[in-house]
């Protein structure tokens, strides 16, 4: 099981995690964050445990507490149902549902003929924002 330990003190490396975990079982793996640039500990990091049972006793007796100092949250990193898992309960009945148009999805070309050719020159084209530029005309 995947621990997610949240609001370590800054202070707090790997071995330290490593030593609090042990107590309840086996410990496979842990990662405190550290950012890239600054190279200080983002305050949270990543637990693994092979043993479900123990994972879960250290999840309880861990979260919220006190540890260097820090109050400390544990909890299971991994959701448990997957994304593309719909639930079977949800109903779709109360959802309103917009009739398809063949109008929503055809251009309009009266708009893009109606622009004068001065106006069709200026038009940025590669500037995000699609805006119009400014600039003098000689």
């Amino acid at each position: 099981m995947n621990l997610f330990v949240a609001k370590l003190n800054p202070s707090t490396n790997s071995k330290d995690l490593q030593k609090l975990f042990s107590h309840y079982g086996f410990v496979s793996s842990v990662k405190v964050i550290f950012d890239h640039f600054t190279g200080k500990s983002k305050g949270y990091g990543f637990v693994e445990m092979p043993n479900n049972h123990e994972a879960i006793e250290a999840l309880q007796e861990l979260d919220a507490s006190v540890f260097q100092e820090a109050t400390i949250t544990v909890k299971n990193s991994q959701t448990p149902h997957t994304s593309n898992d719909v639930d079977s309960t949800q109903s779709f009945s109360d959802h309103s549902v917009k009739i398809w148009s063949r109008r929503d999805y055809t251009r309009d070309t009266t708009a893009s003929a109606a622009i004068s050719q001065n106006e069709h020159i200026r038009r940025n084209y590669g500037y995000r924002g699609s805006g119009l530029r400014n600039f003098k005309q000689s």
